[in-house]
């Protein structure tokens, strides 16, 4: 386990509640702040995905409270890096858009470069991916960026991942998962319901809603409200089945702030409840009010469940398991490690995909048996 103290967290969300509502923290919980405390703090922060975020808090204290010098420095070089990765994906997406409108395909942009215009700064939403959707143009789509970026690509049923000015583009060919052991109930009709809500009635081309002009010269196509109410969540929760970290809730706390009294909610809880994933996702919910300050009356209907929430939140900020450290990764270690990951992933993975955990067993075993060099891999 990380061992993250009581304190450490509740310092840790002090900050990032100070960044996302622009107040000044709580002084009280800084005063006596030790060096090691703060590099806690630091490590905390990037394992939970909210560096930036953290370090936009920590600028609202006064400087005497600031961290040690050496630890400030190392953090505003990350803090840097990280805007400077946005400013190029963003960059990099500006680009992809039009290529494809030359080509006469329309790129809609969703997850993370999507997600980060909810944010009071969007660079400091940190994400990896590049996420693209091209509205049932899929193989003219694949033979473009094989074109454009003739390096090795990833297909699965779900998308295409390709390699593009350094960065990774996930050409999704669905929105969700639909496989036999990671797909939701119902999973079909979920899948019709978002791109339901990327149709504008009235319209002859369908063009979604949010057609945002980022620059003049060029405009980048995200998705209307409707479509990211509903997808968030599903995507915050299939991630649940194996991890998720706090800049999962803290998309959840800006989406609905952001749009508060602009949400029909109608649609979302029959989703919801057509999939068996109410209770998981009123869970979310409630974590967002209780730790980054959503006003439940920007949050759709929910009804809070404590133990359930409890045990969410304490997967999250203190996991029971951790990778092996690089240079103890044997085999036999790293093996050890994912049956126990896999054991300790049980309860999460039935909460959201109920009655499939056996599967995923066996089919994650015959993946590696296909791909035998996957074995000794982990993600860090």
């Amino acid at each position: 386990m990380n061992g993250f103290s009581e304190l450490d967290t509740q310092r840790l969300l002090m900050l990032v509640k100070a960044a996302l509502y622009n107040f000044v923290p709580d002084r009280n919980l800084f005063f006596h702040a030790t060096d090691a405390e703060w590099q806690t703090l630091f490590k905390q922060s990037v394992e939970q995905g909210v560096m930036v975020l953290t370090f936009q808090g920590v600028l609202r204290l006064p400087k005497a409270l600031h961290p040690p010098h050496a630890l400030k420095i190392r953090w505003i070089a990350s803090v840097e890096s990280v805007e400077k990765r946005y400013r190029h994906q963003f960059d990099t997406a500006r680009q992809l858009a039009a290529c494809f409108e030359e080509n006469n395909i329309r790129m809609l942009l969703f997850k993370g470069l999507s997600l980060a215009r909810y944010y009071p700064i969007p660079d400091s939403r940190e994400f990896g991916d590049i996420d693209i959707f091209l509205f049932g143009k899929a193989k003219e789509g694949d033979a473009l960026l094989e074109r454009l970026t003739d390096k090795n690509k990833v297909y699965s049923k779900k998308h295409a991942t390709f390699d593009y000015r350094d960065l990774l583009i996930e050409h999704h060919h669905s929105f969700l998962n639909h496989g036999i052991a990671s797909g939701f109930r119902r999973s079909d009709s979920l899948e019709k319901r978002l791109w339901s809500a990327l149709e504008t009635k009235g319209l002859g081309d369908n063009r979604p809603v949010s057609a945002i002009a980022m620059q003049a010269e060029n405009t980048l196509l995200f998705p209307p409200s409707a479509f990211d109410l509903l997808f968030i969540m599903l995507h915050t929760l299939a991630h649940l089945s194996s991890s998720i970290v706090l800049r999962f809730l803290c998309d959840i706390t800006v989406f609905f702030t952001t749009h508060k009294g602009k949400l029909d909610f109608t649609s979302y809880t029959d989703a919801l409840s057509e999939a068996g994933l109410q209770k998981s996702a009123d869970a979310l919910i409630s974590l967002s009010v209780r730790y980054l300050g959503l006003n439940p009356n920007d949050a759709p209907p929910y009804k809070p469940d404590g133990a359930l929430e409890d045990r969410i939140w304490s997967d999250m900020m203190n996991p029971a398991m951790t990778p092996p450290k690089k240079g103890k990764r044997a085999l036999l270690k790293v093996c050890m490690y994912k049956l126990r990951l896999f054991r300790s992933n049980r309860w999460k993975y039935e909460l959201v995909f109920p009655g499939k955990y056996w599967k995923k067993v066996f089919y994650s075993v015959l993946f590696h048996i296909r791909h035998p060099a996957m074995i000794s891999k982990l993600k860090d």
